[in-house]
């Protein structure tokens, strides 16, 4: 079996390809790092280890050239790095940022070397060039319009960076998503920056809610966005966007979006039925995984093997890829791992009963009442 990680988190790798089915994952959760493994493809998933279990971790990033493993954790939790790339041991780097509430990860293989991107909240985004040893701000991001608009809708309204994406042929080409505020694009490498906003109108219910962005893998100026306002199509780098779900679909607030490795045409997402504010009622998320062949414009449902309704939001999703083959993973926010080996069209619960997977707060609807109140008040 091949023994590239693959990580589950709600803001850091997303994709992983090797030889082979995944056999070791590594779990982003509100208590530290949990690591399932299995012995072969036709194996049982089983937790064999749990790390950094005093920290809620939003991010987590294997990076397979080094074998260094990245986390990133919530609430002033700061940035930490397993060497060994299974963390088995963590040191904390990155220490010396004056923002230390990490929210998304990402790494750039550039050939001759790899460029590691952290988002934080504040909203502020760093760059490494030596494997997290140092960073450098790129302030830039300052530099465009509304940036007094950048909000969040709980308490203490503080807006972060929620995504980063890279062009997969131009590496100086960026993309980043401020949640909430803006779509930025860079053309130079992240030193300048102008924000995109024809998808913005004056009556969305959330203002430039912006989620992630995914490029077409031979088309890169084919680019979709999910956002608290559903899903857009761009077909020219973002400068012009196509309004392709609402939040009056199956999926009203998407947050993962994926190319199917067999038929580019084919794109996953996934997300709750609705937006946070609705999950306080029932609490309820209805969320969903959905398959569109055509380019986003019609949808099938997948899911077969997922709860009926699934209560905890699908807080994060992966997939892995090898040849003839790939592997879809989400987690929830009340603790399961569910795994699809044929393209979605069924699902296997392969781990329950973890800690929340779970973007910053958006567990706690999900939480008793008694416990919704202690966390208010922590």
């Amino acid at each position: 079996m091949d023994r590239i990680v693959t990580c589950l988190s709600p803001n850091g790798t997303r994709e992983t390809q090797g030889a082979s089915p995944a056999s070791r994952l590594l779990v982003a959760t509100l208590k530290g790092v949990t690591r399932l493994e299995r012995d072969d493809a036709r194996a049982s998933w089983r937790v064999v280890a749990q790390s950094l279990a005093d920290l809620h971790i939003g991010a987590l990033v294997y990076e397979p050239k080094s074998g260094k493993l990245f986390a990133g954790a919530h609430r002033d939790g700061g940035l930490w790095v397993s060497d060994d790339g299974a963390g088995e041991s963590w040191r904390r780097i990155a220490a010396d940022l004056d923002r230390q509430h990490m929210y998304s990860l990402a790494a750039q293989d550039r050939g001759d070397h790899v460029v590691l991107w952290l988002g934080t909240e504040p909203a502020g985004l760093y760059r490494s060039d030596d494997l997290g040893e140092t960073w450098r701000e790129l302030s830039g991001i300052y530099k465009v319009d509304d940036t007094d608009k950048w909000t969040f809708p709980p308490p203490p309204h503080i807006a972060h960076v929620k995504d980063i994406t890279f062009h997969p042929a131009e590496p100086a080409t960026i993309y980043v998503c401020i949640e909430q505020g803006a779509l930025l694009k860079s053309t130079d490498d992240g030193e300048t920056w102008r924000e995109l906003t024809d998808y913005s109108k004056e009556d969305d219910v959330a203002y430039r809610d912006t989620h992630r962005v995914t490029l077409h893998p031979t088309n890169p100026r084919e680019l979709y966005m999910a956002t608290g306002e559903g899903l857009y199509g761009s077909a020219d780098g973002g400068a012009h966007w196509t309004h392709l779900t609402t939040p009056q679909h199956r999926v009203g607030y998407p947050d993962f979006l994926f190319f199917d490795s067999a038929d580019a045409r084919t794109i996953y997402m996934g997300g709750a039925a609705r937006g946070p504010r609705y999950w306080r009622e029932k609490p309820v998320s209805d969320a969903a995984v959905v398959k569109s062949s055509d380019g986003g414009r019609s949808w099938t449902l997948l899911d077969q093997g997922l709860p009926h309704p699934a209560v905890g939001s699908f807080e994060a999703m992966a997939l892995h890829r090898w040849p003839g083959g790939r592997m879809l993973f989400v987690g929830t926010a009340t603790g399961e791992v569910y795994a699809s080996d044929n393209g979605g069209a069924s699902w296997t619960e392969i781990a329950r009963e973890l800690a929340p997977i779970s973007k910053d707060g958006h567990y706690r609807p999900f939480l008793p009442s008694e416990q919704q109140r202690r966390v208010a008040h922590a």
